[in-house]
């Protein structure tokens, strides 16, 4: 391949303006064999990729600047890590330059539900050391995984290489280490939750364990301690077609029972509860609930969303309200369901980070407008009441937490695009506690948040954040970052530099004056249910209307140009920047296409795909097929066409998306002669762009988009 000079990647960008006379890709073209993670020629090609555009990348004139820039930033201190209370505990999995793979830390709280001193009870890079395997604690959603009301047993989720493959570890928080003939699992997808102490309700796919089409687990089980795996009792089977089955459990001691969320797709789905003595109840609930079901739980209920108006037990309630199931068998039917909050008024709930609970109580986030407020909700005879705990300004972002349901604790995080993040724990007539600040890692007074509206093509109006500087570091039209998902009901907001928008590698396009921009496009959740129905399957079309409506208007109004917008994106949003690189190619100076589905007709073969039939379409119907094949990035890589520069990332290792997708459509475009770099590290799973434990891959991403986009860049100002 060409070695580059330091000029060459926008000397190659304007030789690709004229190239007019490339042959057309047949879409014939067979590269199959570049969707084999593992195979020797498709590792070969990615490598030789690789190391091509390392050695480009790193000859462009920026690239020593950002390097250095990104080092000094990441020194200066990392994000406060979440912090998770669980009775009289809390913990916390901390990350920073020293520490890329993180230390496990615990404390215990004082009389006012502070945590005190932290100790280390799991360095992971010491357990890369020992066992000779490149482990990643997978770590989320500590208060599920450690059985309660002690909180001192916890289910490790420990990931060979990063990858959604895990071992399942029983870990005593106490003692520091792993529990001796404890619950351990192979290497498998698997989920599993306490039901007592030595019992837990488990799903795997080891050993030949039953799969779903995607390759999900498909069998739930109860185990014992000291029972072969194999010899566990199954308790709910799913079909082949489920999207995949969820756990999550309620209660405590006698009365703790397990919930299993069947999963059809992601917009229906089954809720049932089971006890610890194996017997099953299915929820009469609707179908039609919101992702992924089951929002939370408060004492022995669990908390859903309607996606859709409903009729429950003979009560008519409108989308999006929010109920409470009841698990307790002795409860009869017709007085299971109540109803919790019905949001109006352009009110809208997010997804399960924006509801927490905690004894009795149950906290979420409402937005209008994508500004945010907490309401707090308790349950009494007359029903529930709620009220609001806190409100937010355009340009705030909070998330809840509960305390574990033993306290009543909960812990508020508020942040900013640019403001670093405070968690807040509030108890019942106290004044809030501060537990942690983020670095202060920018002058957040440089900086404002605007929350404007475009509209679409079909006339709808979409809202998005524009965060600029209030004194431009350049005259004239501003270079432009621009990011969004737009799927499954999920909705970006305002973080601060966290990997939305690649971590504290961001700040180094901040320092250099770049701004913001974030559509809240269908697909995603910021109004709603219906907002995400609105572009599945035949209508995904309305996510890259969306999305294209609001860089059009900022270019109208003369606030960009094309040549200055970078379009950036994971996962499903690897499909939207790809999509609207092929799609709009005259709209964006740079393309950034990170861990993403790019060839929709062949989804299903790669990763999880068949889990996403339902969001994406089935190409087996001619319908879906013709819709989807009008937008698939792979298919519609054409010669003859003036392409921006492409940035297309991915991990050996990423077995939700597979590496299959990021290779054929960097394949593609090296196919007509368009500006592409391509690179793929073999570590680091779907999670592959994160800075404290791939810095270099960051660097180079940054150096990519300030040369693309900020040509006469000489530093940060």
């Amino acid at each position: 391949m060409k070695r580059f000079t330091p000029r060459s990647l926008r000397a190659w960008m304007l030789a690709a303006v004229v190239l007019t006379c490339a042959p057309a890709v047949a879409q014939e073209i067979d590269d199959q064999w570049l969707e084999q993670p593992h195979g020797a020629k498709a590792l070969e090609w990615a490598r030789a990729k690789t190391a091509a555009s390392q050695q480009a990348i790193r000859g462009l004139p920026v690239y020593a600047a950002v390097k250095a820039e990104l080092a000094s930033a990441l020194a200066t201190g990392a994000a406060e890590p979440d912090i998770t209370l669980m009775g009289p505990r809390a913990l916390r999995f901390l990350r920073n330059a020293a520490h890329p793979h993180g230390l496990l830390q615990v404390a215990m709280r004082d009389g006012q539900g502070v945590p005190g001193a932290w100790r280390t009870v799991l360095d992971v890079e010491k357990l890369r050391q020992e066992e000779g395997a490149p482990m990643e604690l997978q770590a989320y959603d500590f208060t599920s995984s450690c059985l309660a009301p002690a909180f001192s047993r916890c289910l490790l989720r420990l990931s060979p290489g990063g990858g959604d493959e895990v071992e399942l570890r029983e870990f005593d928080l106490e003692q520091g280490r792993f529990v001796v003939d404890g619950f351990r699992t192979p290497k498998a997808r698997a989920f599993a939750e306490w039901l007592g102490p030595d019992q837990i309700m488990v799903e795997h796919t080891a050993e030949g364990a039953p799969k779903t089409l995607a390759g999900w687990p498909a069998s739930v089980r109860l185990w014992k301690r000291g029972q072969p795996l194999r010899d566990a009792r199954e308790v709910y089977a799913a079909q082949p077609s489920d999207a995949i089955v969820q756990l999550s459990a309620v209660g405590e001691g006698a009365q703790r029972r397990g919930v299993i969320v069947r999963s059809i797709n992601y917009s229906t789905f089954e809720v049932f509860a089971v006890g610890q003595d194996g017997q099953l109840q299915q929820a009469a609930l609707p179908r039609t609930l919101k992702p992924m079901a089951v929002q939370a739980s408060v004492g022995n209920q669990v908390v859903v969303q309607l996606g859709a108006d409903e009729v429950v037990e003979g009560t008519a309630y409108p989308a999006e309200t929010l109920l409470a199931w009841n698990t307790d068998p002795a409860v009869p039917a017709g007085r299971k369901v109540t109803r919790i909050y019905t949001p109006g008024g352009g009110d809208y709930l997010g997804g399960r980070s924006d509801i927490a609970s905690a004894q009795g109580k149950l906290a979420f986030v409402v937005n209008r407008r994508l500004v945010p407020r907490v309401l707090l909700a308790t349950p009494g005879e007359a029903g529930w009441k709620v009220e609001e705990a806190l409100s937010g300004r355009p340009g705030d972002s909070i998330s809840v937490r509960g305390g574990g349901s033993s306290k009543d604790d909960l812990i508020v995080a508020t942040n900013g695009f640019v403001t670093p993040r405070r968690q807040e724990l509030l108890r019942q007539g106290a004044p809030p506690t501060l537990l942690a600040k983020d670095p202060q890692w920018f002058d957040e007074n440089s900086y404002v948040t605007e929350i404007r509206t475009a509209t679409s093509r079909d006339g709808t109006t979409v809202d998005y954040y524009l965060l600029q500087p209030k004194s431009p570091a350049r005259p004239g039209p501003q270079p432009l970052f621009m990011t969004g998902y737009g799927a499954f009901g999920i909705s970006y907001r305002p973080g601060y530099f966290d990997y939305t928008v690649g971590g504290p590698a961001f700040k180094l396009w901040l320092d250099r004056g770049g701004s913001l921009a974030i559509p809240a496009i269908r697909g995603g959740g910021e109004r709603g249910e219906a907002w995400h129905q609105a572009a599945i399957r035949k209508d995904r079309q309305r996510s890259y209307d969306d999305f294209i409506a609001v860089a059009e208007q900022l270019i109208a109004a003369g606030y960009t140009t094309p040549a200055q917008i970078g379009v950036f994106g994971m996962s499903n949003g690897g499909l939207l920047s790809a999509t609207l690189g092929t799609q709009r190619p005259d709209l964006f100076g740079a393309v950034v296409s990170d861990v993403p589905l790019t060839d929709l007709i062949r989804m299903r073969h790669m990763g999880m795909g068949a889990a996403w039939i339902n969001e994406y379409g089935d190409p087996d119907k001619a319908d879906e097929a013709a819709a989807m094949l009008a937008y698939s990035p792979m298919q519609n890589v054409r010669s003859q066409t003036r392409y921006p520069p492409f940035l297309v990332t991915i991990s050996t290792e990423d077995n939700r998306v597979g590496p299959g997708h990021a290779r054929k459509l960097a394949s593609r475009l090296y196919g007509v002669g368009a500006p592409v770099h391509f690179l793929e590290d073999e570590e680091g799973g779907h999670g592959v762009s994160d800075a404290f434990r791939n810095p270099e891959l960051m660097a180079l991403r940054m150096t990519f988009l300030i040369d693309a986009l900020m040509p006469t860049d000489t530093g940060a100002q």
